[in-house]
């Protein structure tokens, strides 16, 4: 069996995947709900200003980086089971004797985390139809927005399966993928590194680059960070499987 329609099985039978599917689909949900309740609050405070915020810079935007914060506890979750799982219940050289090369199979396990992002994509468009049926949404700040969350979530499931790759339990894997991804998230954020007169840590953010994209604003230093970047955390994923393939 291919190694992605297996590990794509294997994610959506897993009692776990569909807790945590259910747990981050009704904090959505009622996040959003709130946010949405909140805006109406002050529409009629809104409508007073001479240059009123548009529905998408007020809410469209809080919302997705609401569903990119939840949704990176579940890319954790599913890229730090796809190695560990598999060293921990010594499936790993049968997936390797198979396979030819090694960064093929890193390749086919990240292809595998698509239904994840699919996951995302269905409650982003939910979200925003229901945020056009109340006002009319900027569809290129949309898109753009997208766009800089589908790279962001690829970029951290490229960190998630090369930092799963290096331990030997799944649940390891999971808590460090929380923990790192956590503080690649805040990092860069209000007050850090200030004294030296600019923040340079705020450019290794990977939510100071997708910060851009919700604002329309597509760079090709972003585009490079996210694209560039999970090619090498890939790429060193393959070279750790590769070590280990030694040690068989």
């Amino acid at each position: 069996m291919n190694p992605s329609s297996k590990d794509r099985k294997l994610i959506f039978r897993a009692p776990g995947t569909w807790l945590m599917l259910a747990v981050l689909s009704f904090l959505m949900a009622w996040m959003g709900w709130q946010m949405i309740d909140r805006y109406n609050s002050l529409q009629s405070a809104l409508v007073q200003l001479p240059n009123p915020p548009t529905i998408t810079q007020n809410l469209w935007v809080p919302m997705m980086l609401m569903v990119v914060k939840l949704s990176l506890l579940l890319v954790a979750y599913t890229s730090g089971l796809a190695i560990a799982k598999e060293r921990s219940q010594q499936t790993l050289w049968y997936l390797l004797i198979n396979r030819s090369s090694d960064h093929a199979l890193i390749w086919n396990k990240f292809k595998a985390q698509s239904g994840v992002l699919a996951f995302v994509l269905l409650h982003v468009l939910v979200m925003t139809a229901l945020l056009q049926v109340g006002g009319a949404v900027d569809w290129l700040q949309v898109a753009c927005g997208v766009l800089g969350m589908v790279l962001l979530l690829c970029w951290f499931t490229a960190l998630g399966l090369l930092l799963s790759s290096h331990c030997q339990q799944a649940g390891t894997a999971v808590l460090l993928n929380a923990v790192v991804f956590v503080m690649l998230w805040i990092l860069g954020g209000p007050g850090v590194g200030d004294e030296y007169g600019i923040n340079w840590l705020v450019l290794m953010s990977p939510a100071h680059h997708l910060q851009w994209f919700m604002a329309a604003e597509v760079g090709l230093s972003s585009v490079l960070y996210f694209g560039l970047g999970s090619w090498v955390l890939l790429w060193l994923a393959g070279h750790q499987v590769t070590r280990l393939r030694r040690q068989l």
